[in-house]
């Protein structure tokens, strides 16, 4: 993000504004690389849940649940903003897409109510990088909830770097295990196919839910 978007975000409701002006740099209207990689050719892809619920926080228009949801796998997003959500819909009414494969929620990550049963597969990619550094204590805790023993948590870890601003604020291996390792075991972290502007900046990370 350039210094204007970052201090639209810094305002009050600064992420639906953005949504209102039509602004979102990290949206590429595909899914990412790493994630069709890492769900469809990796050797790990044995040990990614098949069915059960799936979450994408911070979902923005929607194109990893629609590419997760399937007739076995329901994929929630969720957004803060209202209007990304709604574009959402209105994609998936377009798309043709039942409810039942891919379900929108305006909601605050830590606070939401979890489906029963929790998620069997969660997909954090540009969320962990967006919020305050200083929530990531809670990011980890959160994550432990929602989901369930054996469950499994992917991790694009975007941008690595040491840079102090943000959002997107800078991420390390050592901050994800630091969340984690002690709810969960560490399955793969390997480099990873990136859109081009994120070559070098990405790792994915999988892991198990003890």
């Amino acid at each position: 993000m350039n210094n204007e978007t970052q201090d639209i975000v810094k305002q009050q409701d600064g992420w639906n504004e953005l949504w209102k002006r039509d602004i979102h740099p990290w949206d590429k209207e595909t899914p990412s690389p790493a994630l069709i990689e890492v769900i469809e050719q990796k050797p790990i892809s044995a040990q990614i849940p098949k069915s059960g619920n799936a979450l994408v926080p911070g979902c923005g228009r929607g194109v990893d649940v629609f590419y997760l949801g399937n007739e076995n796998r329901k994929a929630y997003g969720l957004d803060i903003s209202p209007i990304a959500v709604q574009q959402c819909k209105d994609i998936r009414t377009k798309k043709g897409v039942s409810e039942s494969q891919a379900e929108f929620m305006v909601g605050d990550f830590f606070k939401f109510d979890i489906p029963s049963g929790g998620f069997q597969l969660v997909y954090d990619y540009t969320f962990f990088c967006a919020i305050q550094p200083e929530l990531r204590p809670a990011w980890g805790r959160r994550m432990a909830e929602l989901i369930p023993t054996d469950g499994v948590l992917i991790t694009l870890m975007y941008p690595l770097g040491n840079h102090a601003d943000g959002p997107p604020f800078a991420v390390s291996e050592a901050a994800y295990h630091e969340q984690l390792d002690s709810n969960f075991a560490c399955l793969l972290v390997d480099s990873c196919s990136s859109f081009d502007t994120r070559q070098g900046k990405e790792k994915i990370g999988v892991w198990r839910r003890k």
